[in-house]
């Protein structure tokens, strides 16, 4: 059986989150569809220590990206700004409970930055929430 990668495993993790709608989420790909959900991985040193032993704690940077709609009622654009909160603390707390992608290894995964607007149009808004995934390596 061919082993998965990160990506896929963190994609797995992320679908378990109760707050997403449809719960399918793409990997480097966001459907134009109100309520896509995607993961892309970002640039990053990926090597944040390296250990005299050979080891290393090495970490993966991605975007938690989602489709949304966006009005110019206050109660859309809430909802979305609730959803955010939400998702980031679900986040925290699976952290803190050690509920973690199937990473060998994994020490953390992080929210690093609140949900943002990267793109709107009249209808719907492109949202972004910066992620950190950290690990060791032998």
């Amino acid at each position: 059986m061919e082993e998965k990668s990160k990506m896929e495993l963190i994609k797995e993790f992320i679908e378990t989150c109760p707050y997403l709608n449809k719960g399918k989420i793409d990997v480097d790909y966001l459907k134009d569809d109100i309520n896509s959900y995607a993961i892309v991985q970002a640039t990053t040193t990926p090597i944040v220590t390296k250990y005299r032993g050979g080891g290393s704690l090495r970490q993966i940077a991605f975007d938690f990206v989602v489709q949304a709609p966006i009005s110019s009622r206050n109660i859309t654009n809430l909802a979305n700004s609730k959803f955010g909160e939400d998702f980031m603390s679900w986040i925290e707390e699976q952290d803190d409970n050690r509920n973690l992608p199937k990473i060998p290894n994994i020490q953390h995964i992080q929210c690093t930055s609140p949900s943002y607007i990267l793109q709107r149009t009249n209808t719907q808004a492109t949202y972004i929430i910066q992620m950190n995934c950290t690990y060791y390596q032998a």
